[in-house]
């Protein structure tokens, strides 16, 4: 176990699912019908190593127990402690219906094992695993596989339903487990853990039981696990599946998803039942998609009469912005779409250096901060991190079930969509505070220097963000801070993401900008975000970037010669680097390096490195510096820049130091400006353009070789 970790006690396990009982029989004792409460009753009354065992057989991740993994050696008599689980019924033998599902889970070894006792001849033991368990099936009965000397050696869980409904009680989600109880003890995962007294998250049985359902079918079917057969009745399309009743908004919410996911995995084979599915969702990709499938099949006049309901009543804006565009384009002839639109109306263009395609954002920040405007990147950050703390004792602090139990992240009115609903006078009132931006950055300040580090679910931790917040909230109109953090509390789920990349100060002015790099495009939640920003008084505008080459800017084009290809095994031996301006090489860089490792004979072949060569070189640690300095302020290029960067970025790791530059590769760019070639390699490329290449796989005559290469790809980009 890693030395920074905490050790766990010997029976851990145990504690962990006693802990995780008493809550459930504690607090969510009226969320429990007759086979949950016979379920705790039954563990409740298992002798102390058979308790143990039972937690160890949960822990295990398949349905099938192999009895002989079973030994523990802090468990008394556990082939005991596995019949009494079994005489419990918490565990049974195999029955004909599971055969299918454990043959699938066994070893080669174990299915050669079943062929081997019923003397089936002409198995091929060298064949996959696959192939063994189709031939076993066509050999074996069901009820000779269960009679095999192997079944007698697993029982099979029977409680897995049971245990993963009381699971969601605790955690309030189908994919959480056990194991996160030790994650929080090791440290590993942080928790609520001074939140109020754990309380049941649901009101009563019914509404936990269609929460549950449909988190639970969501799960199966994201993880493909979900047979949607049972969803077909007799393959004729009719929808005819009893579900439990909508009982609360989070039960809603998981039914629109459900619905959402499970008609559009339904479309090629039962189209009308899909459409039936999909009609019945409110979820925003649920009707987009039922409509657009509708107008296909051509039933024009009721899609116009949908949409026209929805842009009357609707009050989902990313739904209502579909509505609306699509009643435009499909019945009003308008040939352009709201998002290609605004991008064309309230974009400018900006032209930025190429190195920064990689990182345009970052480009167009360095930009403005070259003009001395204030340039940070926000994007979804700035507004959730704002809102959070602002609400931070009204969402955590000020309800009774804000957290069911101390491994919740979100409130639960986060997670309903309903915080301004539940808590809309304390966040009136807590908005006042933003009329004089001092007192609430005070404020704020106050709050995070109390609860930093606290997971949330709603933003993450960083050390700047009060700064952030409060450049922002010097130089914002109050009155537009209060009417977008009203509207983040009316829709939270619609205003949680999409927001502009950057916040621009300039002479004292503040502005968001979105950045959009040739090609790119506003996604719908963009457009929504954006919008809500300009409805509370911000200006918000979209920079359309526009490459060019810098004749000035300054590249050091790199080469390394290794032990080998492959990091973190292998080290550099030498390296080489050439510095360009406008074209020239204005200076150069290079040193063998002590790789402090073995040079293969090979490698010496391949490159003309020996050991004697670098046994008196310098360590990187030692050049590192000096090569720091040589290469600031440059775009790093590299033939297959990848292998280049990736062993410098490794190098400067192994001194505790974090190496990023923006990069550019001569392999990629000359593919693109000089298509057809047959080779790429440098020594091809050299041949095909007459470079000189006197040393090749030597670090510093490759390097020259490429930035001549450079020098014609930027060239060519002129010409262009």
């Amino acid at each position: 176990m890693p030395k920074f970790l905490k050790e766990l006690p010997e029976k851990y396990y145990l504690d962990h699912f006693n802990e995780f009982v008493h809550f459930i029989s504690q607090q969510c004792a009226e969320l429990l019908d007759k086979e949950h409460q016979e379920f705790v009753s039954c563990y409740q009354h298992l002798s102390h190593d058979s308790q143990c065992m039972f937690v160890r057989v949960i822990n295990r991740q398949s349905r099938f127990i192999n009895l002989n993994k079973m030994i523990y050696q802090e468990i008394n008599d556990g082939p005991h402690q596995l019949t009494t689980l079994e005489k419990v019924g918490l565990l049974s033998k195999l029955g004909l219906s599971d055969v299918n599902a454990w043959l699938q889970e066994l070893t080669k070894i174990q299915l050669l094992d079943i062929f081997n006792q019923y003397g089936i001849a002409r198995v091929n033991k060298s064949a996959a695993k696959p192939i063994l368990f189709e031939q076993l099936m066509q050999s074996c009965s069901n009820n000779q596989c269960l009679s095999s000397e192997i079944a007698q050696q697993f029982l099979i869980k029977n409680f897995e339903h049971c245990l993963a409904y009381l699971l969601f009680l605790f955690f309030g989600d189908t994919s959480s487990g056990l194991d996160k109880f030790s994650m929080r003890d090791l440290g590993v995962l942080k928790t609520r853990a001074n939140s109020p007294k754990p309380t049941a998250r649901f009101d009563n049985l019914e509404q936990a039981q269609s929460v549950f359902y449909y988190s639970y079918k969501l799960g199966k079917l994201n993880c493909n696990e979900l047979d949607i057969q049972e969803y077909v009745v007799n393959n004729l399309g009719t929808k005819n599946h009893p579900e439990p009743a909508i009982n609360c908004a989070q039960s809603k919410q998981l039914k629109d998803e459900f619905f959402y996911l499970l008609g559009k995995r339904l479309l090629l084979e039962h189209p009308v039942l899909a459409l039936e599915y999909l009609c019945e969702s409110t979820h925003h990709k649920a009707q987009e998609k039922w409509l657009r499938e509708l107008y296909k099949l051509g039933e024009k006049d009721r899609v116009k009469t949908e949409l026209e309901n929805i842009i009357d009543n609707s009050l989902d804006d990313t739904l209502l912005l579909f509505a609306e565009d699509f009643y435009e384009r499909k019945f009003h002839q308008v040939k352009v779409s709201k998002l290609t639109q605004k991008l064309r109306n309230d974009s400018y263009k900006l032209v930025i250096d190429e190195i920064h395609k990689e990182q345009v954002e970052k480009g167009v920040k360095y930009y403005y901060q070259s003009l001395g405007a204030t340039a940070l990147r926000t994007e979804n950050r700035l507004f959730n991190a704002l809102f959070g703390l602002t609400f931070w004792q009204e969402l955590f602090n000020q309800q009774a079930d804000s957290i069911a139990t101390e491994f919740d992240r979100r409130p639960k009115v986060v997670k309903e969509n309903t915080i301004y609903e539940v808590l809309g006078e304390a966040i009136e009132q807590r908005l006042m505070m933003f009329v004089k931006p001092k007192s609430a950055i005070a404020y704020l300040t106050k709050i995070a220097a109390q609860y930093y580090g606290q997971p949330n679910g709603m933003f993450r931790w960083n050390t700047q963000i009060i700064q952030i917040i409060s450049i922002f909230l010097n130089a914002a109109p109050a009155e537009s801070v209060i009417a977008h953090l009203r509207a983040m509390a009316q829709n939270h789920h619609g205003l949680n993401d999409g927001y502009p990349d950057l916040m621009i100060i300039e002479n004292g002015q503040l502005r968001f900008e979105e950045v959009k790099a040739p090609g790119d495009s506003i996604r719908p939640n963009q457009y929504v975000s954006m919008n809500a920003l300009q409805c509370a008084g911000f200006d918000v505008r979209i920079c359309s970037v526009k490459w060019f080459v810098d004749p000035m800017q300054t590249y050091v084009v790199v080469d390394v010669e290794t032990t080998g290809g492959r990091q973190p095994q292998h080290r550099i031996t030498e390296i080489g680097a050439v510095k360009m301006i406008n074209g020239e090489i204005v200076d150069t860089w290079s040193s063998l390096i002590n790789p402090q490792r073995h040079i293969s004979k090979f490698i010496t072949k391949f490159t003309g490195i020996s050991n004697s060569m670098v046994k008196d070189a310098p360590l990187f640690s030692e050049v590192a510096d000096s090569l720091s300095e040589f290469m600031q302020n440059c775009v790093f290029v590299a033939h297959n820049v990848n292998f280049d960067y990736g062993f410098f970025k490794q190098e400067y790791q192994r001194i505790d130091r974090y190496f990023k530059m923006p990069k550019l590769c001569t392999v990629r760019e000359t593919r693109k400006y000089f298509p057809g070639l047959k080779s790429y390699s440098l020594g091809n490329l050299c041949a095909n353009f007459n470079i000189p290449l006197e040393s090749h796989h030597r670090a510093l005559c490759d390097a020259e070789a490429a930035a001549e290469l450079l020098k014609m790809i930027h060239q060519k980009k002129i010409d262009l």
